[in-house]
Order: C-alpha cells, then sequence, then structure tokens
C-alpha cells in the first residue's frame, strides 16, 4: 500500500514490488492507495510504467480504498479489493489443494490452541489423538514446516525439540534487540543478559514478554538466521566444563557504518607481501532482467556467515568490519578484503595460492544471494586489466562465464564493456575461480602428478607443520592450500551422498600380513570413518583405536570398479592428513601418528594394484565413461569424482548392513550453513 498524501516516491512503491520479487518471482502484486482523505492529494501513480516494468503478471491491478465510511456506512473500494484479493487467491497454488482429513484436523487444532509455540512431543501427541503415526507425524511438521504454516528446525539439536506456531511471534522478538540503542551504541556487542532484558522488559505488556526459559533458544535462532554470532574474549574465558552464560554476541545489523581507516590500512596494506599473489572478483547481483539489484541486507549475513574467518576469531577486539566491508583471515589461504560497493561484493585476496580462499569465498557470496533471493542471481566477473589515463584502473568487468564460453570457441582475447580494449582471456581468468576449466583433471590428479612420491611429499609437509604455521614458506602455505582444495572438492561433489552416510573413509585388510595383493578374490576389510569437520580418523578422536572401526567382506570384482574413487579419497586423506593432525587441540603422539600413515599406505597399495599403476601416474579422469561431459568451470557435475558417487551409495550400504542402527561409529549428522550435510564426531557438533 502507499499514501497518495505523500506521493508514489515516498511510499516507495517501485522498490517494495522489487523487493516482493527478490524474494518471490512469481509473486502477484495489487498496488492500493489508502489514507488519501477529503481533500488531499489524489492517486497519481504511473501505473502504465509500473506495469512496463513488471509486467501484468506480477501487478494485477491498482485500487484506491477508504477505510472511513461514508453516509451510507460504505467503505470506498474496499469490496473490489476483496474480489480482487480472492480472485488472486483462487489461483494459487496451495489452494484447493487435498490434503489428509487428519491433517488438517491437526492444523486447527494447532492454530485452536492459541500457543505462541509448543514442544515437539505435544505437537506429536496431537498428531496422534488424529490417528497419525510417528513417520507421518514427522512428516506433517517437515512439510508444515516447508509451507510456512509453522517453524520447526529438525537438524538443530538446540531447537528441533521447540515448534513455533506464530512467526509475528518470533519476529517480534528478534525486532526488540534489532531496535535497541544501548546496542547500537556499543556497535552491536550485546552481552546475554542484555538480550534477556530485552526479551522479558518489564515495562511491556504481558503478552511482549517471553520466557526466560526461551531466552537460550531465541539467540541459538539469532544465529542460525544469520543476526549474529558469539564473539571470543580471551579475558572471560569460562573455566573448563563450564559455559559462559553471559556471553556477548555481535549482532552484525548494528555494526559501525564508519570504516576503521587506521587499522584497515595496518591490516591491509596498499600492496600484498613478499611471496603474496592478489587476485580480485566482484560479485554482480543482478535481477533476471540483467540490470544491478539489492539483496538487502546481505552484507550482515556475510558478516556473520564469515566470522571463522574473521581477524577476531581468537580475540573480538582485532575484528575489522563495519556494515560495507570486512576483513578475514584464513592461515596459510590468505587474507581477503570484502567490500559493498553499490550492489555489488568486491573480493580481494592476497596468499601464495589465492585461488582457494578466494573461490571458498566467491561461492559463498554465490549460493547466499541465489538462496536467499530467488528472483536475483550472482554474476561472478573479474575486473578489467586496463589502466585509465589517470592511473584509476578501469571499472569494466568481465563476466566469468561468458570468458570461459570464448575460450572454448577458440577465442583468445574479449573487449571490455567499458573501455572495449581487447584483453587475454588467460590473464583475465588469473583471477577466476580456483576450478579446473575445459578438463574432467580433478585438483587431487594435478597433486598427483607433481608428487610421484606421496610418502615424501608426506614426511615433508608434515616436518613444515610439526614446526607451527608461523613457519610456513610461500611455497608450503600454496601447497596447503591446493590440499585444501582438493579435499573440497572431493566433499562438494558427493554432497547428495553425505545425507545418507559419512564420505570419508580408509580401509585395510584385516589380515595385511597375508593378504595376496594380486590372486585375493574375497577378503576382510577393516573401515575406518573419518570426522568430516576435523578430517581425522575417529580412533584418534575416541582415544580408542576400536570406536569408529568395522569390518567388512569385500570381493575384488566391488574393489576394482570402486578404485578410482577411493584412490582420489585415500590420496585426499593422505595429503591433509599432516595438516589436520598439526590442527589436533591434542598433542598427537609420533606413534599413534605413524599408525594412520601406515593404515593409508596399506590401502594405497592395494588401490594402486587394483587400478594397474603405482605412484602419482594415470589420472582418476581416465576411468570416467567416454560419455562423461568435460568438467564445466566453478561446478562440479561432471567431474572424475561426482561420476562414483553411485559407489558411495553402495558402500553406504554395505555400512548399513554391517551396523544395522547406523550408528556410523558415532558419528552425528549435521548440516552447515549451506544446509549440506556433514558427518562429525560429537564434539563439533555444536560448531554447526
Amino acid at each position: 500500500m502507499w499514501k497518495p498524501r505523500e506521493g508514489p516516491q515516498a511510499g516507495f512503491v517501485q522498490e517494495w514490488i522489487s523487493l516482493v520479487k527478490h524474494r518471490e518471482p512469481d509473486a502477484k502484486i495489487l498496488v492500493v492507495a489508502t489514507h488519501g482523505g477529503p481533500g488531499q492529494r489524489q492517486p497519481d501513480i504511473d501505473r502504465q510504467g509500473l506495469l512496463d516494468l513488471f509486467g501484468e503478471e506480477t501487478i494485477r491491478g491498482f485500487f484506491h480504498v477508504d477505510s472511513k465510511p461514508d453516509e451510507n456506512g460504505q467503505r470506498r473500494g474496499i469490496e473490489e479489493l476483496k474480489e480482487a484479493i480472492a480472485g488472486i487467491a483462487v489461483s494459487l497454488p496451495e489452494v484447493g489443494r487435498k490434503v489428509p482429513k487428519r491433517w488438517q484436523e491437526t492444523r486447527e487444532a494447532l492454530i485452536e490452541t492459541g500457543r505462541a509455540y509448543m514442544p515437539l512431543t505435544e505437537v506429536f501427541g496431537l498428531c496422534r489423538e488424529r490417528g497419525m503415526g510417528e513417520e507421518e507425524a514427522r512428516l506433517f511438521v517437515t512439510l508444515s514446516h516447508r509451507l510456512g504454516h509453522l517453524i520447526h528446525y529438525e537438524h538443530d539439536p538446540l531447537l528441533r525439540d521447540m515448534v513455533v506456531l506464530k512467526p509475528d511471534w518470533l519476529a517480534t522478538a528478534m525486532s526488540f534487540v534489532l531496535d535497541d540503542q544501548e546496542t547500537r551504541a556499543t556497535h552491536g556487542l550485546a552481552r546475554f543478559s542484555r538480550l534477556s532484558e530485552l526479551w522479558d522488559d518489564l515495562t511491556r505488556p504481558e503478552e511482549e514478554r517471553y520466557d526466560p526459559a526461551l531466552h537460550p533458544l531465541f539467540l541459538r535462532l539469532m544465529e542460525r538466521f544469520d543476526l549474529c554470532y558469539r564473539v571470543a574474549e580471551p579475558e572471560r574465558l569460562p573455566a573448563m566444563g563450564t559455559d559462559d552464560v553471559d556471553s556477548t554476541s555481535l549482532i552484525a545489523q548494528l555494526v559501525p557504518d564508519i570504516r576503521p581507516a587506521e587499522r584497515l590500512r595496518t591490516e591491509w596494506p596498499p600492496e600484498p607481501a613478499a611471496g603474496d599473489l592478489e587476485q580480485i572478483q566482484v560479485c554482480r547481483i543482478v535481477d533476471d532482467r540483467g540490470q544491478s539489484a539489492t539483496a538487502e541486507g546481505i552484507f550482515y549475513q556475510l558478516i556473520v556467515r564469515l566470522h571463522k574467518f574473521s581477524l577476531g576469531r581468537e580475540d573480538f577486539q582485532q575484528s575489522i568490519h563495519w556494515q560495507r566491508g570486512l576483513v578475514l583471515d584464513d592461515g596459510y589461504n590468505g587474507r581477503a578484503y570484502l567490500a559493498h560497493i553499490g550492489n555489488d561484493i568486491r573480493i580481494t585476496v592476497r596468499a601464495p595460492y589465492p585461488a582457494y580462499f578466494l573461490g571458498l569465498l566467491t561461492g559463498e557470496v554465490k549460493w547466499l544471494v541465489e538462496s536467499f533471493w530467488e528472483g536475483l542471481r550472482c554474476e561472478v566477473t573479474v575486473p578489467c586489466l586496463v589502466s585509465r589515463r589517470d592511473g584509476k584502473p578501469c571499472p569494466g568487468l568481465f563476466e566469468v562465464e561468458k570468458l570461459i564460453d570464448s575460450k572454448r570457441k577458440g577465442r583468445p582475447e574479449h573487449p571490455c564493456p567499458v573501455c572495449n580494449e581487447w584483453q587475454n582471456i588467460d590473464a583475465l581468468l588469473s583471477n577466476a575461480p580456483p576450478v579446473r576449466a575445459l578438463t574432467t583433471e580433478s585438483a587431487l590428479d594435478t597433486l598427483l602428478a607433481e608428487f610421484a612420491d606421496m610418502k615424501r611429499a608426506q614426511v615433508i609437509t608434515y616436518a613444515h607443520m610439526h614446526q607451527g604455521f608461523a613457519h610456513l614458506d610461500a611455497n608450503d602455505k600454496k601447497l596447503l592450500s591446493r590440499i585444501d582444495d582438493a579435499r573440497d572438492d572431493l566433499l562438494r561433489a558427493l554432497t547428495d551422498e553425505a545425507k545418507d552416510g559419512p564420505r570419508l573413509f580408509s580401509l585395510e585388510p584385516v589380515n595385511r600380513r597375508r593378504f595376496n595383493l594380486k590372486g585375493w578374490a574375497k577378503e576382510t576389510f577393516r573401515i575406518t570413518l573419518w570426522c568430516e569437520h576435523s578430517r581425522l580418523p575417529l580412533p584418534v578422536l575416541y582415544g580408542d583405536e576400536k570406536k569408529g572401526v568395522c569390518q567388512i567382506e569385500l570381493n575384488r570384482e566391488w574393489f576394482r570398479k570402486a578404485a578410482p574413487f577411493l584412490k582420489i579419497l585415500n590420496g585426499t586423506l593422505r595429503l591433509g592428513l599432516p595438516v589436520a593432525a598439526a590442527g589436533l587441540e591434542l598433542t598427537l603422539d609420533e606413534g599413534v601418528y605413524g599408525a594412520m600413515e601406515g593404515h593409508l599406505d596399506s590401502g594405497q597399495e592395494i588401490i594402486e594394484a587394483s587400478m594397474g599403476f603405482k605412484g602419482g601416474a594415470g589420472q582418476t579422469g581416465d576411468w570416467l565413461d567416454e560419455d562423461t561431459p568435460d568438467r564445466e568451470r566453478g561446478r562440479i557435475t561432471g567431474s572424475p569424482i561426482s561420476a562414483h558417487g553411485a559407489i558411495l551409495r553402495e558402500f553406504h550400504a554395505m555400512l548399513r548392513k554391517q551396523d544395522p542402527g547406523c550408528k556410523f561409529g558415532g558419528l552425528v549428522r549435521v548440516r552447515n550453513k549451506r544446509n549440506e550435510f556433514l558427518w562429525v564426531h560429537p564434539r563439533f557438533e555444536e560448531e554447526y
């Protein structure tokens, strides 16, 4: 609705329609003018302009209503508006759809309670009273959440026992925090005690106060909605085995709006450090017409979602962030500067191998835009390499996908859309995401080609890591970043399979001494499961060599079929082992580390024998079907790894047969910020 007395510009009619379209591209909109009043300004809006801009399928009519009754008791325009709303409602997909009678009765029963929230057990109780079994009741809650009838986070260990029946009730609680002037004055920092005061303010009416028992859940919900995160305060470290009951959180929407220029110059100097390369990408946010568009609130979300890379992850005082800027650090993977310029997000990374961190951050922005704003998309672009006469860089941007398309067609150059200078595509793509373009070669293949002696590479890497990250030189950092790239390549490619079971495991024959490398037909193997967070085997994390280990009988035919995938998996674990071991909080005994190496080496020997080669020779891509499509830049589809998802599914089936309860060695299935499943050791569950 808009107010004629203020004019369409003051009512931001076009802006509001754009926001709605970004959230729901297929929305049907009625433009209603109200609050005109007698003698006031009459409706004045460019109806044709809005129709031309958004289309008649979106804007279904213009109305002018008056809430004040006339002398006959009629309210002008109200009946016409009701009819228009009813007409559109009838055409919506959910209207008129048949559902089981017991579902509708349960939904009505939930509404009749009048409660804002209920424990999940009580909701299930209402379902049982209406004839639903446990599985159907869970399905009812899941689908009701997806349809927006209620809110329930089944995969969150802290929130899964609560069902919110009135989303507005929850939104009001969040608004009390976002509107708090005291928290804004402290640059977005608020202790839990302050949040509790806001949620249970004695000066508010009873219906606007919230039970203190709900406050920890509210904080968790704010974290889930990317509204805040808990900061690190070294001076307030809780005693061993206890929690900080009055922890401090950063409310991202309330951070300062002024850039901390002096600190920024210190932590992000004008030029990269010796040994570092600098790469830049710009994430252009556009609508379905290719026009620049606003993804409202995106940078606040990025501040929260990327806080694990914050300079203040160990001491919040070291953080650098403001409403339109953010500095991040990922150790040997480099340092990044994100700037929100107009509607776009410019990402600059400095590191010996900046491609990995740059691709990770670009992927996060792209996923966030295209997941939360359905009417928007993120174009990954790289900047023009030409400098203008005044010495400043040309503002032109090249869309990476178009550069790739030109390169596929054999064109070595592409013109800048601003300065019109033709530029070398390979030079431009040096700023592109870390992906293997136009090839079926995996990140691991590239590494193996350089390290024919895998054992030697492990020894060197472990020796360097043992001295600490501070002693790594540029070449060490580059290697470790590429190892991280290979690991992420593996996990991303098998995202779908993670729903049903873990992706990281290693194997070796139970009887290694008597194992016939060339003549075996069927053998019992020891399977060791690994944590996908720490990238370490479960026996090490549990401190018990039997936990997270099981035995499965495998035949040679299956093993040979699975060998290409097992090679990728085992190679990734072997290269990443020194880094993972160095990152473990507990001191890792040399004997334990040696046993882990021996376990992986044993498995690798059998894998290589099954594939008919040794060392780094041969590519996993060679084992793909001829019909497997080339790997597209920035996508995992068609990669050597994703081609073997079926092998992992078969492995999960064998594990379930061995372990009917599907406990998977105690691994816990969690979801990350992208709603992707991971299987982690219980000690890391709370981090998700």
